[in-house]
């Protein structure tokens, strides 16, 4: 048994590389926590090291494979190799790492201990965001909503989302096999579950919203087929995703221009999702402002696919091929995301490399799934969760990078290490 100690100490080591990560300005303090927990690891950890898990293996053998596809792709196809090799160390072999280093730390400590770590440090970030917009509120009467401690909304949207995927996965668990992994009380989880939908409706970030829903539905439909005569709690759980997504239609009045302004992202020449001058700003038809988000991403996403069509295997790796792209067609610089991750993946490294990702995506859902299947195993359906949540969400936004992934990369390292191991056979 390890001592006590020992295990708080990796217990707060997880908790400070979760809560530090998303954190704009703490880089620094970031790399030392990784550097201070590395060294520990080879001094102490040496003979408590993370086991495969069998079920997840076609996943990492394409993930493999992927790899050698980008390495290859930045040699042999992208102009820029250098560059290239560059943002593939950065943006893909450093979260890669970080992810091992998670699942070592995380095998030194029980697997529940490891998970709970992970849950009370987002849901801290909550915390902080519900306490920020109150202050708000109290101190000088401005609208709580939108209105965060650090970053931008969409910072806390991606977090809750997260959260709300471990958290989601965890109830599952218990209703299906009575069995919570977090250990943290019942009544704690469902106030977990509480602070959770009601950050995503003060937040007004419209794709986590989407991404709550789609992780409700999806609970529920888990739940429908696991336990085929509760019916009725089915249709609870559809009911709070429905109520959710109509709450946050009605307070977000962006919902409402967004078709008209879509269509005429899709379909106006105007360059101005390219220059921003309002002198070339396209007007509606139906007198009403544009609504710019939903614009400049029907815009972005248009010109992201015509350039798919017209450089197939894609320009080199990087998060910021969609401005590379744009800079190479119409020599406009500065841009960077499409606000679609696997469009900036396809501009990167073309569709084989897009469909690629997406496979390895789909198989790590699937081993995740099968590991919760056949083993009863929570902490495969955090992971399934978790991943298919973060890949849809990569379709919506580009966040197949920088901290997301790295934050994204740590907590799968953290969950692989807590799945359970089939006991060998005599």
């Amino acid at each position: 048994m390890m001592p006590v100690t020992r295990s708080g100490l990796w217990q707060t080591w997880l908790v400070a590389v979760v809560f530090i990560f998303p954190i704009p300005h703490t880089i620094a303090l970031r790399n030392l926590l990784i550097l201070v927990g590395l060294i520990a690891l080879l001094w102490t950890g040496r003979k408590l090291l993370p086991k495969p898990v069998a079920l997840l293996a076609p996943g990492a053998a394409w993930l493999l494979v992927l790899s050698l596809w980008i390495v290859f792709h930045s040699v042999a196809v992208s102009p820029t190799p250098y560059p290239s090799l560059d943002q593939f160390r950065a943006n893909w072999m450093g979260p890669l790492l970080l992810s091992a280093l998670a699942a070592w730390a995380a095998a030194q400590i029980a697997p529940e201990r490891a998970m709970r770590t992970v849950v009370i440090a987002l849901a801290a970030h909550l915390i902080w965001l519900l306490g920020w917009q109150l202050n708000s509120v109290l101190t000088i009467g401005a609208r709580p909503f939108e209105v965060t401690p650090f970053g931008s909304y969409d910072f806390h949207g991606t977090l809750n989302s997260f959260f709300l995927a471990l958290l989601l996965a965890d109830r599952l668990a218990f209703a299906i096999g009575r069995h919570s992994s977090l250990g943290l009380g019942q009544h704690w989880i469902w106030a977990m579950l509480a602070l959770s939908l009601v950050s995503d409706i003060v937040l007004r970030s419209r794709n986590s919203t989407m991404i709550s829903v789609a992780l409700l539905v999806a609970s529920s439909l888990v739940f429908f087929s696991a336990r085929g005569r509760a019916w009725w709690k089915m249709a609870i759980a559809i009911v709070i995703a429905l109520l959710l997504g109509v709450v946050a239609f009605s307070m977000d009045s962006r919902w409402k221009g967004f078709r008209e302004s879509a269509a005429i992202g899709w379909t106006s020449d105007s360059p101005y999702w390219m220059t921003g001058n309002d002198a070339f700003r396209p007007p509606t038809s139906s007198g009403a402002a544009l609504e710019e988000s939903a614009y400049l991403r029907a815009a972005m996403a248009r010109h992201s696919i015509n350039f798919v069509a017209d450089n197939p295997l894609g320009i080199g790796f990087g998060h910021d091929a969609f401005g590379r792209a744009i800079a190479l067609k119409f020599g406009h610089a500065g841009m960077g995301s499409s606000h679609s991750g696997w469009l900036d993946f396809a501009l990167a490294v073309g569709i084989p490399g897009l469909a690629l990702l997406l496979v390895t995506g789909a198989l790590a859902v699937r081993g995740g799934w099968r590991q919760f299947r056949e083993h009863e195993d929570a902490a495969g359906l955090m992971f399934c969760f978790l991943v298919g949540s973060y890949l849809l969400r990569c379709l919506l936004d580009g966040h197949l990078s920088g901290w997301r992934l790295g934050l994204f990369a740590f907590i799968c390292g953290v969950l692989i290490a807590a799945m359970k191991h089939p006991p060998r056979p005599a």
